[in-house]
């Protein structure tokens, strides 16, 4: 189409909005009314072909001088209301009108020269075209905005002033993304001489809004077939191509579907020959794809186990709409023969009526059943000649089976039993809801209760209730039963041994704890009667000592466990004891413990006992010489499989000049022998005062 530079499209270019099926004429903008000197209604209901008519260019020569046009090209001639005919090349550009699919058809004006009103007179540039959908942006050959209208205003946001001041609105509006495709595709359409081209890229709207715009672009040339100007119309498919987007994941999806599923898929005509095949046929068969299209199904057949009579069936039965699901045997492509089940469906590929197979490998399963069997003739074998009782019951808790244990345990015949309640014949009246409970657990419960046999005997038994559980729905129990009377006459009897036992030991304990308590008035007598302060000291230190393992026995009758001594609370009384005796208004000791609940055996307890009894007595006797007030700590920890006892004052500490009778004296010769007793690793120092350690392992 050939211009002059002053020329603009919109005032010469007829457009016409036509019906995509019939052609029919819907619209008509008003350069078309000018040009041709129609009324809009004139053109309603018609045809393009009623309106012009087609011819070549070669016939139509004498009357157009336009060195562009070749002789095959197709002329459109539009007479107008007065006689005068006009020279146009259409194009046509699909386009949603009123909601429905339309054609946008432009007659672009091959005239020379074009027929043009008076100088000065304004042509009318606006499109008459009743609620026209799309946006119309025309370009100059810089592609700065010539015309912006108000459908272009609405879709970019951007105002006709803004578009046509703003010499880089081309840049703006088109994503960055695409900026480049969009060049690219311009400039192919010029180098080729194109007079229009169409494009879907990504846009940018004013306020920063990414859509999607589908541009139909007409390029306008003048005579010496440079551009003039690009006309576009453009519209928002950002609907569509999301949809084509979706519809192209779901298609992928499909295709991904297809492929991942690992049993062969594959599509074959109703005369056996694969059409199609998914990636599961390498997996299962060990072809490829290439391999196996176009050829017969009888490739994947295991020799000698191809059946046309049954394949005949199995079509017929497919083509009546009725999917099936059969067992055969396949062959791998290294000759492999392996059991195989198929299901068959009937459908459609490309128009052409076909069977879809999905076809897997039953190896495992056929193991699988083959050790089932098995593994029912063991549980059959088991449950029969099992010595425990065991009933099956449905879910009306009436008894489908029993065993020959049950049956020798209870007395009673599967033929006595079956569809009967079991729990209205071996439960006792007064356990009836507790086993009713029982029968509907959905947990496996263990319960002790006694049961009825047939001859009236009351036997004690272990319950096991076993529910079977399918879908979530208990569909049946079992009911295990272990005869336990003599265990429960057995443990009877070593209960009331053991009380008897209880009983004994504890008054051996109280015993001893009143013996000692002998001694120790002894002791108390004697020192009475002593007239060397030594002596009554000496006395004195050993009715402590015969006290600290009289605390022992004490606690140990008061518990319920007459082996292991709660230390905490032993260790605390022993202290209290020690304190109130040794104390004296002189001088003032405070002593702490840190002691973490623990229980050693007596055979330890009176070892530790003697060496709080033992260091605490020398502390109050030797460490606060001199002094007014004081402190002795005692601390007791566990440190992973070790336990550790620490005794520290705040004393003067012991005087390393007398080492070594303190090294040879009774109270340390004690400690020592002690600590062996206690396989206690021992050592003390003096560090602000003297202190003791202590560790040890607790005894198995």
């Amino acid at each position: 189409m050939i211009f002059s530079e002053e020329e603009s499209f919109f005032d010469a270019q007829p457009m016409f909005v036509c019906d995509q099926a019939t052609l029919k004429i819907l619209d008509v903008n008003s350069a078309a009314i000018d040009l041709l000197g129609y009324a809009r209604k004139d053109y309603l209901k018609k045809r393009i072909v009623d309106v012009g008519e087609r011819k070549d260019a070669d016939e139509l020569k004498s009357c157009i001088k336009n060195a562009n046009l070749q002789k095959d090209d197709k002329v459109w001639v539009f007479v107008s209301k007065e006689g005068k005919p006009h020279y146009f090349q259409l194009s046509a550009h699909l386009i949603n009108y009123k909601g429905k699919p339309a054609k946008l058809v432009m007659a672009h004006n091959v005239s020379d020269p074009i027929n043009k009103k008076k100088r000065g007179e304004p042509l009318s540039s606006q499109l008459n075209i009743q609620n026209f959908p799309l946006a119309e942006i025309e370009w100059s050959a810089s592609l700065r905005t010539i015309r912006w209208s108000k459908k272009a205003e609405e879709l970019f946001l951007f105002t006709e002033e803004e578009a046509i001041n703003d010499p880089h609105i081309f840049e703006k509006l088109i994503h960055p993304e695409d900026i480049d495709y969009t060049k690219e595709e311009l400039a192919g359409a010029l180098k080729e001489g194109r007079k229009e081209f169409s494009i879907i890229n990504k846009n940018v709207t004013k306020d920063g809004q990414i859509i999607h715009c589908e541009w139909y672009n007409s390029i306008l040339y003048n005579s010496d077939g440079k551009v003039v100007s690009i006309f576009s119309f453009s519209h928002d498919v950002s609907d569509r191509e999301e949809a084509l987007d979706e519809a192209n994941r779901s298609m992928k999806s499909y295709q991904d579907l297809f492929d991942s599923i690992s049993d062969a898929i594959y599509i074959m005509d109703y005369n056996g020959v694969i059409l199609e095949s998914n990636k599961g046929m390498k997996l299962t068969f060990d072809y490829n794809r290439d391999e196996v299209i176009g050829k017969h199904f009888k490739v994947l057949s295991a020799p000698g186990k191809y059946d046309e009579e049954r394949i005949n069936q199995i079509r017929k039965i497919s083509r009546e709409g009725k999917p099936g699901k059969y067992e055969g045997w396949g062959k791998k492509k290294n000759g492999e023969v392996f059991p195989t089940e198929f299901l068959v469906n009937s459908g459609y590929y490309f128009g052409e009526e076909v069977l879809i197979i999905i076809e897997r490998d039953i190896s495992d399963r056929k193991e699988y059943e083959e050790a089932l069997k098995h593994r029912e003739g063991l549980f059959s074998k088991l449950f029969n000649s099992s010595p425990i009782g065991i009933a099956l019951l449905n879910e009306h808790k009436e008894v489908e089976m029993i065993n020959d244990g049950f049956e020798h345990l209870f007395g009673y015949t599967e033929e006595e039993l079956k569809g009967l309640e079991l729990d209205r014949v071996i439960v006792p009246k007064k356990s009836q809801k507790k086993a009713l409970r029982l029968s509907e657990s959905e947990k496996v419960l263990e319960v002790t209760e006694q049961r009825i046999r047939k001859n009236g005997q009351i036997i004690d038994v272990i319950i096991y209730a076993v529910p079977v559980i399918v879908d979530s729905k208990i569909v049946g129990i079992y009911g295990i039963y272990v005869d336990i009377t003599d265990r429960m006459k057995a443990e009877k009897q070593v209960k009331d041994s053991l009380k008897e036992k209880e009983v004994l030991l504890a008054e051996i304990h109280h015993r001893v704890k009143n013996n000692l308590a002998v001694i120790t008035g002894l002791l108390e007598l004697q020192s009475f009667s002593a007239e060397s302060a030594s002596a009554k000291r000496i006395l004195k230190d050993s009715q402590m000592r015969v006290n600290s393992i009289a605390l022992v026995h004490e606690k140990l009758y008061q518990s319920e466990n007459f082996s292991e001594v709660a230390v905490d609370q032993y260790f605390k009384e022993l202290t209290e004891i020690v304190h109130r005796t040794m104390e004296t208004p002189a001088f003032s000791i405070d002593i702490s413990m840190d002691v973490q609940p623990a229980k050693l055996p007596i055979t330890q307890a009176i070892p530790c006992g003697l060496l709080i009894n033992e260091i605490l007595t020398n502390s109050f006797k030797h460490a606060f010489e001199g002094k007014k007030k004081g402190r002795i700590a005692i601390t007791f920890c566990r440190n992973q499989d070790m336990l550790k006892l620490t005794i520290q004052d705040d004393g003067i500490g012991m005087p390393a000049q007398n080492a070594t009778s303190i090294n040879t004296s009774m109270g340390m010769t004690l400690i020592k022998t002690l600590a062996k007793q206690l396989n206690a690793k021992f050592d003390y120092r003096n560090e602000n005062g003297t202190i003791f350690n202590f560790e040890f392992e607790k005894d198995k």
